[in-house]
């Protein structure tokens, strides 16, 4: 497979500097793709340089693989062995994702491993025929913004680098795509996992769809997260912690600009040297509980006219576009049974307002994919 699909590489590792991070991506995924079921996969990004510096650069399938220009390719193979390139809608009403304030940049150390669990959009399966073969493929980019640093504690616009960092092409998923008619199919279970666990599935939805007016003042963006149904419909209903479950705003300003901390209700400027508390799930309100098949939504209300810093371009204006996007995270808590199971159950939090649970962390892990990006133009 991998001789075949050398005339679509962009760049290798060979491409790469020697005065910038070394990066490699992995792909793991099931052999089949079902019409009735997400798609799960998980993409592994790994820092491979033996450099000792902090490198702040941001990465994400769902941002960059299937939304920007340059992202992933998806190939049609065909039962003659050839590999013919599927035609796919991207969301070009917006630039390239390359260059973002530096706020929501991961910190990547040396020999660090960073983990995404995403799904294939569903917006895509059209272009899909049932019965055939595809692989999507990573061609390899090469991106500027990143920068290294000793972790200190970094803030501010992150002009372009000098020398472009290069995630290398090569990796790639095979699947086959098949129809299950009206018989609902469970989705494979992610990278492998031999005990049960539930699916979550995150959608995003927004009003006003397509396009704000500034006078109204605000996007509603509401987070729908659905307990996917196994294929014999059983299953039992859980029980978890809701932080971290929000999804985010960004406007376009040459480069992308976090409007997170405007959000209306983000108490992310409280400090507290109080010690840490004890709730229980079965009555503290960031805690849900979701039976199979049912669905859980959080509604954040996002101001346009904020008080963004001026070197970011200062308040929204009539011609902005803006994206509503969640990139999916690991449930840090979670157990099996209804809240009224958890009534006695004690976990331990923050005293600052956060409901993040600090301890105990919960395993298997359980992980809420990607959400497909929603974009809106300001009018």
């Amino acid at each position: 497979m991998e001789e075949i699909l050398m005339p679509y590489l962009r760049c290798t590792e060979k491409d790469r500097r020697p005065d910038a991070p070394a990066f490699s991506l992995a792909f793991q995924g099931p052999e089949r793709l079902s019409r009735t079921a997400p798609y799960l996969f998980q993409v592994t990004l790994q820092r491979v340089d033996e450099g000792s510096k902090i490198c702040l650069f941001s990465w994400s399938p769902q941002m960059h693989g299937f939304i920007a220009n340059g992202g992933f390719i998806l190939l049609h193979h065909t039962a003659q062995g050839e590999l013919r390139p599927v035609e796919l809608p991207r969301c070009n009403a917006l630039p390239p994702l390359e260059l973002w304030r530096s706020y929501p940049l991961n910190e990547h150390e040396p020999g660090g491993i960073q983990q995404y669990y995403d799904v294939f959009p569903e917006r895509l399966l059209p272009h899909l025929q049932t019965g055939e073969r595809y692989v999507l493929f990573w061609p390899g980019q090469n991106y500027t913004s990143w920068c290294l640093t000793d972790g200190t504690s970094f803030y501010g616009y992150i002009p372009p680098a000098k020398t472009a960092l290069v995630l290398p092409g090569g990796p790639f998923l095979s699947f086959t795509v098949e129809d299950d008619g009206d018989k609902p199919m469970a989705p494979a279970p992610l990278f492998g996992a031999e005990e049960p666990r539930p699916t979550l599935i995150a959608r995003i939805e927004c009003h006003p769809q397509g396009q704000v007016a500034l006078k109204d003042d605000l996007v509603t963006a509401t987070l729908h997260v659905t307990y996917e149904r196994t294929g014999d419909g059983s299953g039992r209903p859980i029980t978890f912690n809701t932080t971290r479950l929000t999804p985010k705003l960004w406007v376009w300003r040459d480069r992308w600009v976090d409007m997170e901390g405007f959000s209306c209700g983000w108490g992310s400027n409280t400090f507290c040297d109080d010690p840490d508390i004890q709730v229980s799930p079965g009555s503290d309100g960031s805690f849900a509980c979701l039976h199979p098949g049912e669905t859980w939504s959080n509604t954040l209300r996002h101001p346009l006219i904020t008080d963004i810093e001026s070197s970011d371009g200062g308040e929204a204006e009539a011609g902005e576009l803006i994206r509503c996007l969640f990139k999916g995270i690991e449930l840090v808590w979670w157990a099996w049974g209804t809240r009224e199971d958890h009534l006695a159950t004690m976990v331990t939090v923050p005293a600052t307002g956060s409901r993040i649970v600090l301890d105990p962390k919960q395993n298997p892990v359980v992980i809420v994919p990607a959400a497909a990006p929603v974009d809106l133009e300001i009018v």
